[in-house]
């Protein structure tokens, strides 16, 4: 799956957070995958869980105490009551040089018109994100469309799924933050 290879280039080895590590199901849910490939791996999630480094809480307010290589918000930040305080606390526990990697539906996709997921508080698409990030002092390094959370599509799905979800991949950005 295209999400995964992407996020994998961007974790070994590092100190990573990963943000909703329970997950609606196991389609959403990155911790595994992270997990072989991480140097060491802490989780967050509003849903109790029974992993251990998987701490139970609010993105928007908790306090790890600590920065990490690499954040990764996969398919969260549609669920996100405040994405304002999100975006900061993320900032917050980022390292400088670290890279904070999200993926999220399209909002310009037809099915998100059709049959909205009742669990999202808001959506976006690229050009909303984009100046979100901007605003919370990030700069976007990498940016892609993909088919999606599913492990397989045939071509006729590949065709009508072509820009179903984003992955963005996002440093610190130092030079708009100081104005």
């Amino acid at each position: 799956m295209i999400r995964e290879e992407i996020i994998i280039k961007y974790i070994g080895g590092k100190d990573v957070l990963d943000i909703g590590s329970v997950g609606q199901t196991s389609a959403y849910n990155l911790w595994d995958i992270i997990e072989k490939y991480a140097g060491k791996l802490t989780g967050i999630d509003t849903e109790p869980c029974d992993k251990q480094n998987v701490f139970q809480g609010n993105m928007e307010s908790y306090d790890f105490n600590k920065k990490f290589d690499v954040i990764v918000a996969g398919d969260v930040i549609e669920h996100v009551d405040n994405q304002g305080l999100f975006l900061m606390n993320i900032k917050k526990h980022l390292k400088d040089d670290g890279c904070f990697i999200l993926t999220t539906p399209n909002a310009k996709w037809f099915n998100v018109i059709l049959k909205p997921n009742k669990t999202h508080t808001c959506w976006h698409d690229k050009y909303t994100l984009s100046h979100l990030f901007k605003k919370f002092g990030f700069k976007i390094v990498f940016f892609k469309y993909y088919y999606g959370n599913k492990e397989y599509y045939n071509f006729i799905k590949r065709i009508l799924t072509l820009r179903q979800a984003m992955i963005f991949i996002c440093q610190y950005d130092k030079i708009s933050s100081r104005n």
